[in-house]
């Protein structure tokens, strides 16, 4: 973490911040999470979603996921569990541009977090496996309620994007007072982040130093 760091060094407000969900953004592992999913699903005698139909069905909070795939509310948190101890114990891979991203964004000062409904060891298990670099100012994982913890993170800088892969991500992004930026190849088409009020479309993480270091045109 940098926190301490930037307040040794004086630091009360940075000039950017960008605080990042993981599953899906950071990492790319939408394959591991469909298996993770259907190893819940089956487990409990419920139908598999179909490779083609995860980007649809998966969508958070994952309680109301798992209620509408049919698991009563009885089981929600144990299947929610399940999922994050498969998903804990599992490798993946990290989202092309993400060192050399984080690094030049630390170069820059800018404010860096992560924000992830995502259960705290399965975020640690790919901070370490995958060596990420440990630029964190904040890590805070899981987020129940994403914008309550978006605001509370908001005083950090004058200007904020938030990063991620879902609908859910871009509307909170939007309701904390955070830029919308969407990714690419995690858990939801373009079209459902589009429409959900992405400002920008990325592929790779060093698309994220322009942005927000150089005051590029998000839109």
């Amino acid at each position: 973490m940098r926190a301490g760091a930037r307040a040794d060094a004086g630091y009360s407000r940075a000039s950017s911040m960008v605080i990042f969900d993981w599953n899906g953004t950071v990492v790319l592992d939408a394959d591991r999470a469909a298996t993770a999913l259907n190893d819940v699903l089956t487990g409990r005698g419920i139908a598999p979603v179909p490779e083609s139909e995860f980007s649809t069905t998966f969508r958070l909070p994952m309680a109301q996921m798992f209620t509408d795939l049919g698991i009563d509310d009885a089981g929600v948190t144990e299947a929610e569990a399940e999922w994050n101890t498969r998903m804990a114990t599992t490798m993946t891979r990290l989202r092309s541009g993400v060192r050399e991203a984080l690094i030049q964004l630390a170069d820059e000062d800018v404010w860096l977090g992560i924000v992830s409904a995502a259960a705290a060891e399965a975020v640690t298990h790919d901070l370490t496996s995958l060596d990420v670099p440990p630029v964190w100012d904040a890590v805070l994982a899981p987020a129940a309620d994403k914008v309550t913890v978006l605001r509370a993170l908001r005083h950090h800088a004058d200007t904020a994007v938030y990063v991620g892969d879902t609908a859910y991500d871009m509307q909170c992004a939007i309701e904390a007072g955070y830029q919308p930026v969407g990714v690419r190849g995690g858990y939801s088409s373009d079209t459902v982040l589009e429409r959900a009020g992405a400002t920008m479309l990325i592929n790779d993480l060093i698309e994220l130093v322009s942005l927000v270091c150089r005051g590029a045109d998000a839109h």
